[in-house]
């Protein structure tokens, strides 16, 4: 096997003896910050990760250099002049021609860019050791399925590098952040996506773990650039989008909550007031309304779903079924919700009746948030099959939902409603 196909994974204290930590006042990551926001700004965390670029190397691990050309105000990361050696998954492809390029990307204080002692594009990610996050890394670094050749739709790490204080270095194979999800040209190609999204979603689910950010800023693709973007790039990615070899992953687990393996689905629940969500812009309405707790499993299914129906309405005109698989993963009803499981099985017994022709058919899509509007894709599906299939349309939203999202409009209404479902857990 070549040295690039070579997957090392190292975690915990397999490497902690080499070494020493820097001098740096960073108990945690969070101790670093100086800004009122909690956020530490590029220049705080330059000093940092310029501190460990040795401690780093001792374990195989290089950092780009940190330059200033002459039209920038600091120092930036800038890829090194070597090639990237071709590696086999879990690792990404990386596009031709690609040693120098117009702009630096924008570096983001808790990740940087570096090579390991292969040759390989890794990404190194900051986290606190008694966060969730912290266990899942763990957890899927240890998954050997993770790293084989039958990719499961989760980009796992290769290394854990454990410090002494209350934060790890994360090294995660480099994937490409820039992913329209509008720019798909064929049936086959939004099918490809979907698969991967729920591949993916299964596997975390089986693994107990739920993901609860589901985003398009939290899934990446195998092909990559170390520039930003240039206006050539769509080109490349379309390019590589029309090959076999395109896969879709889902990762980033900061708000992430793993539960223990044995644990059944159904009885998984969390507290909706400890909840922390970001902007996501395709969340249900199990969180909503006061809501006491929720069931973190079904939120997941239901996110990925309304995403689906946001962006890909248009494909229920090649593949009218799949307006039963948006309706079953969205639904309001949440005993009527498919799990990821089950819309993955649904999504496979639906592709495997495609015909070629269907899957190489052109395909307009038309983007949209306003997810909630399913005459979308309901009006696009044949009129025999439309009635046949109105029994498993979801029901109009019950009138309590109108009336207590009213009550939310108003802070006292508001502060009177979380306060009763909370004391009645309701």
């Amino acid at each position: 096997m070549a040295d690039c196909d070579r997957v090392d994974r190292l975690v915990g204290d397999e490497t902690a003896a080499k070494g020493h930590l820097p001098d740096l006042p960073l108990e945690d990551i969070n101790s670093f910050h100086k800004r009122e926001d909690g956020f530490p700004c590029w220049y705080e965390m330059r000093q940092f990760w310029s501190a460990y670029r040795d401690w780093l190397a001792t374990r195989g691990f290089y950092l780009h250099a940190l330059d200033r050309r002459e039209y920038e105000r600091e120092d930036m990361w800038y890829p090194p002049p070597t090639s990237t050696c071709a590696a086999s998954l879990p690792y990404a492809e990386r596009i031709a021609h690609d040693a120098i390029g117009e702009c630096v990307p924008l570096p983001y204080s808790k990740c940087a860019p570096a090579q390991d002692s292969h040759g390989r594009d890794v990404t190194i990610k900051l986290v606190n050791t008694y966060t969730y996050e912290y266990g899942i890394y763990q957890d899927l670094l240890r998954c050997d399925e993770l790293f084989g050749q039958d990719f499961q739709g989760v980009l796992p790490p290769v290394a854990i590098l454990d410090t002494s204080y209350r934060f790890s270095f994360i090294v995660m194979p480099t994937w490409g952040t820039y992913n329209p999800l509008g720019d798909f040209e064929t049936v086959g190609q939004v099918v490809r996506f979907m698969y991967c999204m729920l591949k993916g979603l299964r596997f975390l689910h089986s693994r107990r773990v739920a993901h609860r950010d589901i985003d398009q800023q939290n899934i990446m693709n195998n092909i990559y650039t170390l520039w930003r973007p240039s206006d050539a790039f769509p080109t490349r990615l379309a390019e590589h989008r029309r090959t076999s070899r395109v896969l879709y992953c889902l990762f980033d687990f900061n708000l992430s909550v793993q539960f223990p393996l044995n644990t059944p689905l159904h009885e998984c629940r969390l507290v909706s007031e400890n909840c922390t969500f970001t902007g996501s812009a395709y969340i249900p309405w199990d969180v909503c309304f006061g809501a006491y707790d929720y069931d973190p499993f079904t939120y997941d299914v239901a996110c990925l779903g309304n995403m689906f129906r946001a962006k890909f309405a248009t494909i229920v005109r090649n593949v009218p079924e799949f307006a039963l698989l948006f309706e079953k993963m969205t639904t309001y009803v949440i005993q009527d919700r498919l799990s990821a499981s089950e819309a993955f099985a649904c999504l496979r017994q639906t592709v495997k009746r495609l015909p070629d022709r269907v899957s190489d058919t052109d395909i307009i899509l038309n983007p949209t948030l306003n997810f909630w509007d399913a005459e979308r894709y309901w009006s696009l599906v044949p009129p025999e099959l439309a009635v046949a299939w109105a029994k498993y349309r979801t029901p109009p939203a019950p009138t309590w939902y109108t009336l207590l999202d009213n009550i939310l409009d108003y802070r006292f209404g508001q502060t009177m409603l979380l306060y009763i479902r909370r004391k009645l857990r309701i």
